[in-house]
């Protein structure tokens, strides 16, 4: 009998492999018509050392994060061949301390320093490409004249090169995408919007979609709700339970096809509010995201969120001049991206579901504490928060493992 999997994120597509390993039948269902379409694709692909969680002041995020990432390449090389796993790197980040920065400086390097000893403590003899860059001390303030070359010191208060990468998501998702259609374990149904799930009297599940119509498809032993804007509308159809206050962020980035032109443009992270990220990847692609224009909207409600519809709202050629004229002013070398091509820009995103209740503005919101994270739970359906990109693979690891020991149980 097989296990439904809702969602062809970066956790369900995880975790339909890692099952299908183990001898289960899986049926993913995408409302997409491909894989790795919205959330999953369409971020920066950070690698999360802790870095930017400096307002956490138990530290527990970090150390959630630095777990994640420590395992994100070698759970990944299960379904990627070294080559990939090699291509995947950015350039390392900087993080760069803006003048209206909600932490001080002092604070922000104390804080550093914690990630420095737990990155010893946790990594101490890292020599692959994931997940830092070991040419690169853990972290190093930029001299004054250093910070200058690379940075506006009229907005910037502090800059500091730090160890920690990002991963190409797109090249992630291209090779994903194949192994996912090549696996004999796996059915995957594609533009298949997933309306609720039902208990059945013998134990097991039907799921009802809507592909070309109303349908459902079981029995099915277990479930996997890893879907990311649509989550709590299942969830709460179903009847379980609410972990706590929560929403859903509508978040954009930028993705210009920069080739040599943005070799000189650092990979950053500005902190700590809402800012923004520029990432360098090494196919030639720069991600950018400025958190006032590229955050478009929230909802608190269990309202299912339609993707398509929210781009045909956006003005792309906005997005993307208020983006690159906002960043140039903090990296001088941003403004060569406005010269290039509209063509070879993609402005997208996807729906980032988060706990709490107030958006990052806020020092004290949960956004800033991301370690409260993992599956709810009825009998064999599973509810599962990833959180961060980082953690996608070993959530979607420590989610098959659960999920095979309930059903070898209940056999």
């Amino acid at each position: 009998m097989a296990i439904a999997i809702l969602g062809g994120g970066i956790l369900g597509v995880c975790t339909a492999l890692e099952l299908a390993d183990r001898g289960h039948r899986v049926v993913l269902f995408e409302r997409n018509s491909e894989l790795f379409a919205e959330a999953s694709l369409y971020n920066e692909g950070k690698l999360h050392l802790g870095f930017v969680y400096a307002a956490d002041s138990s530290f527990r995020t970090a150390e959630r994060m630095i777990h994640g990432a420590s395992r994100f390449a070698e759970i990944l090389q299960r379904w990627l061949p070294a080559s990939v796993i090699e291509a995947l790197p950015s350039s390392s980040f900087d993080y760069i301390v803006h003048r209206d920065s909600m932490l001080t400086v002092r604070t922000i390097e104390d804080h550093f320093q914690r990630v420095r000893a737990a990155l010893i403590e946790s990594m101490p003899a890292n020599r692959s490409p994931l997940p830092l860059d070991s040419s690169r001390p853990h972290w190093r303030r930029l001299s004054s004249e250093e910070l200058s070359l690379r940075y506006n010191p009229g907005r910037v208060d502090a800059a500091y090169e730090t160890c920690e990468l990002s991963v190409d998501p797109w090249l992630i998702g291209q090779h994903l995408r194949a192994v996912v259609l090549e696996h004999p374990g796996i059915e995957l149904v594609r533009r298949a919007r997933v309306t609720d799930v039902w208990d059945r009297t013998d134990g097991k599940y039907d799921v009802h979609f809507e592909q070309d119509g109303v349908r459902h498809r079981g029995p099915f032993t277990g479930v996997i709700n890893a879907l990311w804007a649509n989550r709590p509308a299942i969830d709460q159809k179903y009847g379980l339970q609410d972990p706590g206050p929560w929403f859903t962020r509508r978040k954009l980035g930028v993705n210009i096809q920069a080739s040599g032109s943005g070799s000189a443009i650092p990979s950053f992270t500005v902190m700590l509010g809402p800012f923004g990220d520029v990432v360098r990847y090494q196919s030639g692609r720069v991600y950018l995201s400025w958190y006032p224009v590229c955050m478009i909207g929230t909802t608190t409600g269990t309202e299912e969120t339609d993707w398509t519809a929210v781009l045909h709202k956006i003005d792309r050629a906005h997005i993307r001049r208020v983006t690159i004229d906002a960043l140039s002013e903090l990296c001088p070398a941003v403004r060569t991206l406005a010269s290039i091509d509209p063509e070879n820009y993609v402005v997208n995103g996807g729906s980032i579901f988060a706990l709490g209740k107030s958006d990052i503005v806020d020092p004290k919101s949960q956004l800033h504490e991301r370690f409260n994270v993992g599956v709810n739970s009825r009998g064999t359906y599973l509810s599962v928060d990833t959180a961060k990109f980082t953690l996608g693979p070993l959530m979607a690891l420590e989610t098959a493992e659960r999920m095979s020991a309930m059903i070898s149980t209940r056999s």
